[in-house]
């Protein structure tokens, strides 16, 4: 990893810890119907990594509650990610749909992806 991106990485970071997200207001039943979708979404993501800290922060705009698995912290989800999708990269979103598992890698493919549903 360059220097450039570790430090993009540790900057975004501590923007993502100072500085609030402030998510899209909905009414009840739309923000309840949201949240049980969202809990089929796994983010796998790198405190370090600026494209998934910037997906952290698009999923919490949208008003939605993803599981969030921090894969440097703890190494189930980095075996997770590994088995389930095939490679060990971040930012990663798994999207299970009753017995379909879609694993999205691409930042690029993720956004589409959140903004197209949600």
């Amino acid at each position: 990893m360059s220097l450039t991106r570790q430090f993009k990485g540790i900057t975004a970071d501590f923007i993502d810890r100072i500085v609030p997200v402030k998510p899209i207001e909905r009414s009840v039943t739309e923000q309840n119907h949201l949240n049980r979708a969202s809990r089929r979404m796994h983010l796998y993501f790198c405190r370090t990594c600026p494209s998934s800290i910037e997906i952290k922060r698009h999923c919490q705009k949208l008003g939605l509650k993803v599981v969030e698995k921090d894969v440097l912290r703890v190494n189930a989800y980095r075996n997770e990610l590994l088995h389930g999708g095939g490679a060990p990269r971040v930012p990663c979103l798994r999207v299970a749909d009753g017995q379909d598992e879609n694993w999205l890698y691409s930042r690029d493919k993720i956004l589409e992806y959140l903004n197209q549903r949600f």
